[in-house]
């Protein structure tokens, strides 16, 4: 995204929308303006969304979404039709926010939207009498869960089924409160309640698991030669079979396939093999968390790898493990203090997965800033905000393909 020397920061990033299944069924589109702008509201609104709608346009929605639905925050003035909205209605979910007033413009905008064939959801909805209205019009409603009670939740949601539309659990930050949902009858869930570990039903280790974390811990000693790397990833005949694979399909650049471990090594160097033997497998624990949850670990991983160059202070593969590790409690339903016992991780590493600390810590804190919509938490330094745009682009299209050929292998 182009930025000259007048103009403000645009931050985009997004947030996967789950369905019961656990598969990622759209994603909500997170954007600012500019740091700055957040008290700034005389033309906040209309700048706000022309500036998403034109990054859609420039960036292209496909690239950050794939196909699937893009929930997008638009404002009460194109709602009514004041505005155009230049976007197809197949992918697009326009999001109502419950700061617009629900007076008959805002009603008879919503109808003549959903009559061309968009989708429209009411974000943070409370009953009342004025929005009754919308319910009749409305495929989605975003409930705030951390703003209701169970009762008040269980009543609210006992209502809304009267309707044809799909609730959607919104803020949904532990799996206590996802569970919570489920039994309530959520259709879809959003919030970060995979991105911690289940301390309250933490499960001991399966025998496959500490398999699992046995290699990766052998994987990533840092004093580990080539040839050890090639026996241990030799031993176990799945994990070759899926590296091979994984490097014949993913986009290395690579004008011949590669046939062995061996040459794989020889190829793409030591670094490389080693993250992507860890990362497969990680990808191949059987659990019940998301499949996006593994692509959320691969965004940072690259995010933070492409934005390492910006500090010499930060080795561009630690920080490639930093991302990629930082999942690493969710994934496997343990703390972090326990795995990073057993593994055997250089000290940069272990400070910013366990407090943030470091230079290496502030990158990867940021970029999980970044990540969530936090802007205030992005902090450029030497980085400057269309780095943090161009990376997390790069790491989403990145990361997608190689999600695809991870499936694949």
């Amino acid at each position: 995204m182009h930025q000259d020397k007048h103009s403000k920061a645009t931050f985009i990033g997004r947030q996967p929308i789950y369905n019961r299944a656990l598969d990622v069924y759209a994603y909500e589109l997170l954007y600012r303006r500019s740091k700055e702008n957040r008290a700034a509201f005389a033309d906040g609104d209309l700048a706000t969304s022309q500036v998403i709608i034109n990054t859609f346009m420039e960036v292209g929605l496909e690239n950050i979404v794939g196909s699937k639905p893009a929930f997008i925050n638009v404002t009460g003035d194109f709602f009514t039709g004041d505005y155009p909205l230049p976007m197809s209605h197949e992918q697009v979910v326009f999001e109502l926010l419950e700061t617009i007033v629900p007076d008959a413009g805002v009603i008879a905008g919503v109808r003549r939207l959903v009559a061309q064939g968009y989708r429209i959801a009411l974000d943070d909805y409370l009953l009342q009498h004025a929005t009754l209205p919308l319910l009749e019009l409305a495929a989605f409603v975003k409930l705030d869960v951390l703003a209701m009670e169970r009762d008040e939740l269980a009543y609210t949601v006992e209502r809304l089924r009267r309707y044809r539309l799909q609730l959607v659990a919104e803020k949904v930050e532990t799996p206590a409160h996802y569970e919570m949902c489920r039994e309530l009858g959520f259709d879809l869930f959003q919030g970060y309640f995979f991105a911690h570990p289940d301390v309250i039903h933490t499960r001991t280790t399966s025998a496959n698991r500490s398999v699992v974390l046995s290699l990766i811990a052998q994987l990533q000693n840092p004093n580990i030669e080539l040839r050890q790397v090639e026996q241990l990833i030799a031993q176990d005949v799945i994990l070759s079979f899926r590296l091979l694979r994984y490097i014949n399909c993913a986009t290395f650049g690579l004008r011949r396939e590669v046939d062995s471990i061996r040459q794989a090594l020889m190829l793409l160097g030591l670094a490389t093999v080693r993250n992507w033997a860890t990362l497969l497998l990680l990808s191949q624990i059987d659990n019940h968390k998301p499949r996006e949850l593994m692509t959320i670990a691969l965004i940072r991983a690259r995010m933070c790898e492409l934005l390492s160059v910006t500090d010499s202070a930060i080795d561009s593969n630690q920080a490639f493990t930093a991302g990629l590790f930082s999942l690493l409690d969710a994934i496997l339903d343990q703390p972090m203090e326990t795995l990073l016992d057993q593994l055997p991780l250089s000290m940069p590493i272990k400070l910013a997965l366990l407090d943030r600390e470091g230079p290496l810590g502030a990158l990867l804190k940021a970029v999980v800033c970044y990540e969530r919509g936090e802007w205030d938490g992005v902090v450029l330094r030497g980085a400057v905000a269309i780095d943090y745009n161009s990376a997390y682009l790069a790491a989403v299209k990145w990361a997608d393909n190689s999600s695809k050929a991870l499936r694949a292998a």
